[in-house]
Formats: C-alpha cells, structure tokens, sequence
C-alpha cells in the first residue's frame, strides 16, 4: 500500500514513448505529422532525408513564407527530429540504413508504390535484419487499382472521392477545404496504428506493417456521407444558396451579418423561430418534402437560408451570437486569424520555441496531453544535416567509418 501511495504522488515526466527509435523517412505533411507527433510523446525521430536538399517541403514554402531560411510548413511539420542526410539510391547508403534498422523500433515512409522495394528498404527486407521493427507505410492511393500511380495529394483526393461537391451552389465550382485535412487524417490513422503495433510486439516480441492510404483517411471522413448516400432512395443536391453540407439539415450554414460573419451548426427552427420572431421558420419545419424529391428539398434548404440570412443582415455577429448562444444554439461568430490567435481560449495552446539562427518562434502545441508529462519539451525543427554524425556515432559507427562516408558523399553533414 506504501508503494502504491507513492506511485500516486509521485512526480513523473517520463513522456511515454521515450526510449523508442523511429527512422522517418517521410516528406510533406502526411508523414512527416506523424512522426512529430511521436517524437513530442518523447521518441527519439531520425529524420532522414535525401541529399540535394532533403524533404521538399523545406524548399515549398506556403505562399511564400519561410522561417530561418526553411519553409514554416518544414518548421512546423519537423520539430522534435534530428536530421541524418543519406544516400538511399547507393550500396553504401542501404547498408548504413540497415545497420539504423538493427537498433530501430519503427521506421515510417510515404514514398510512392513500389519505391521503396526498388531501394531494396520494404518491410520484406528489413523484417529479415530486424523482426521486432514496427513499419509504417503512406500512400496516396494504396498499391493496387488503375489510380495507383496517380499522385496522392489533399485537394486531388478531395475532388476525386467526392466531397467537393457536398458543398456550395448548384451549377458553381465544386468547394474544396483550402487545409490538407486529408494529409492530417491520414497523419493520425498511420500513428495511431504504429502505436498498436507496438503494443502488439510487447505481447508476441514481433514487429509487424501497418498501411494507411490518404484514400482510406478521407473515405472514414466522409463515413457518414457516403453510409447516407448508400441507403438513400434519392441522395441530397445542392441548391442556390451557398451550403457548407448538403448532407446537413437548415439552418446548418454560414451567414453575412451587417458586421462579420454567423456560423450556426444545429438549431431547432421551433426555438429560432421564436427567439428571432419568425414563426414562418416553424411553418417550413413542418413542410418539409420527402426525401425522395431532390430538388424539391433543395428549394425548401433554400427558403429557410434565405430567410436567417435576410434577418442576420439587420445586425451584427456578434449580437446574435450574443443572443443565440446562451439558448443552446450550436453558433460562434467566424474569426480570421488574427481575431482567432489573440482570442483568450486560444492562448494556452500556442507555444515559444527557441531556434538557433534566428531566436524564438511560435508554433501550435501538442494536440495531446499526458498526465505523466503535461508539458512536453519541443525542440526546434533540425537544420539540414545538422545530426548526422552525432546520430552515426550514436548507432556505433566509428569516427574512421563517418569521416569514410562523407568522403564519399553516401552522408553528408551540416
């Protein structure tokens, strides 16, 4: 019972994936999320990129941005990583990896179908050097199909699975999220099976490959869409005023007020019609057509969007959320931004982190927090090279056999 009391009180900040080693060799988002998510619940990640100037995205910057001579989307997308640069495409390049795969627990790729196996690095390979090595793998479109070799890429796999057109107006351009919600997702979906995979081997000892594609990830986002799709006798259509779903009931939408913007998710038109006196809004709850009859419930959507947003034009935003919000109406005011980054609930989950060229920077918190180790350290993204001898001595390569390497150009160092 004394143990168990100390247990309790004691103060733990063992981050709860310390000890383990991944090698990332990722690039983008999809991948390389992955991995930082990892390496802020304490994994040691070995980034480890190409020569020539690495993970493209260091040399990608969005619109235009860069931070301390990267790209932010690199910055923000690679802390907690060290950078190893090798040469995969030689001989010498391959054996350095598998001599990092001996003493890995998990590496994680996102090439292309069949790229790894033609650098001679699939899981087939490496299970035979390491079997307790957890894989993980991240494609576009998977490794079979006539879209296999088509580039898996957010706003491509948005358009081609449908849910750009599960917004805006009729006979207007399809409506596409401006993020990479299908990189993010499919970010989440290979960590978290990497993740179980290692529970997995701490009960059988064997590794063992986990496969995510970015079609996958959006197809489990869109679950609910595509199971209504499926069962309905008549699938919904868009109508003529700007809908964010048409899989979504009235008032579900974004409305002009005369100063800002009203986001409203569910509401009863009973209770709307009443706070705002418009007791047509109850008279058109009741008239609702069969579902059966596209267009006819697609006119009717209309009609009720037509009247809120003729009514949220006589004020602001902010007076109607005032008003609405406190009733139990799922609304919030819509912020750029700035308005969004200097709100007060937002303050606790932006961070400080220190860079060497350049000084402090903000950046987003971690997403997930551990009693254990509420606060995770986060280092800055790693310069390009920047840890590749430090990381070769680490792993047991001699001075002789690093100064060897980058004689050859098979490593190169920052």
């Amino acid at each position: 019972m004394k143990d168990q009391t100390m247990s309790d009180t004691a103060t733990n900040t063992r981050a709860p994936l310390e000890g383990l080693k991944v090698l990332d060799l990722t690039i983008a988002m999809a991948g390389p999320l992955c991995t930082q998510r990892m390496g802020e619940m304490g994994a040691e990640i070995i980034k480890i990129e190409a020569p020539g100037g690495g993970d493209f995205s260091r040399h990608a910057p969005m619109a235009g941005i860069t931070k301390f001579g990267d790209a932010t989307c690199f910055v923000t997308l690679n802390q907690n990583k060290k950078s190893l640069v090798l040469d995969l495409k030689s001989d010498a390049g391959r054996e350095v990896l598998y001599r990092l795969v001996e003493q890995a627990d998990v590496l994680i790729q996102n090439f292309r179908p069949r790229v790894a196996k033609k650098l001679g690095i699939e899981y087939q390979t490496l299970r035979e050097i390491n079997p307790r090595l957890v894989y993980g793998s991240v494609s576009g479109y998977g490794e079979d199909g006539p879209m296999k070799d088509r580039p898996g890429q957010d706003l491509l796999l948005q358009s081609f699975t449908g849910l750009t057109m599960n917004g805006g107006k009729a006979g207007e351009l399809p409506q596409a999220s401006p993020l990479y919600m299908v990189d993010v997702s499919a970010s989440h979906m290979v960590c978290e099976g990497v993740l179980a995979a290692l529970v997995a081997r701490s009960i059988t000892g064997v590794g063992q490959e986990v496969k995510v594609t970015m079609l996958s990830a959006i197809m489990e986002m869109q679950c609910q869409e595509i199971m209504s799709y499926i069962t309905a006798d008549a699938p919904p259509k868009r109508g003529t005023s700007p809908q964010v779903s048409i899989y979504q009931e009235p008032p579900y939408g974004i409305y002009k007020c005369s100063e800002g913007f009203l986001s409203i998710a569910q509401a009863d038109l009973d209770v709307l019609a009443e706070v705002l006196k418009l007791p047509k809004l109850s008279d058109m709850k009741l008239a609702r057509p069969e579902q059966s009859n596209g267009d006819a419930v697609a006119e009717w959507r209309d009609g009720i969007y037509a009247e809120l947003a003729a009514l949220f034009l006589t004020n602001t935003a902010t007076h109607w959320d005032a008003i609405l919000a406190p009733l139990g109406v799922w609304c919030v005011v819509v912020n750029d931004y700035d308005s969004f980054l200097n709100h007060p609930q937002t303050q606790d989950k932006l961070i400080e982190v220190e860079h060497p060229v350049g000084g402090k920077y903000t950046a987003v918190a971690p997403a997930i927090s551990f009693s254990d180790n509420p606060k995770p350290s986060v280092k800055h993204a790693p310069q390009y090279g920047a840890d590749t001898v430090d990381i070769l001595a680490s792993f047991g390569f001699s001075g002789d056999e690093i100064s060897t390497l980058a004689e050859n150009k098979t490593v190169i160092a920052g």
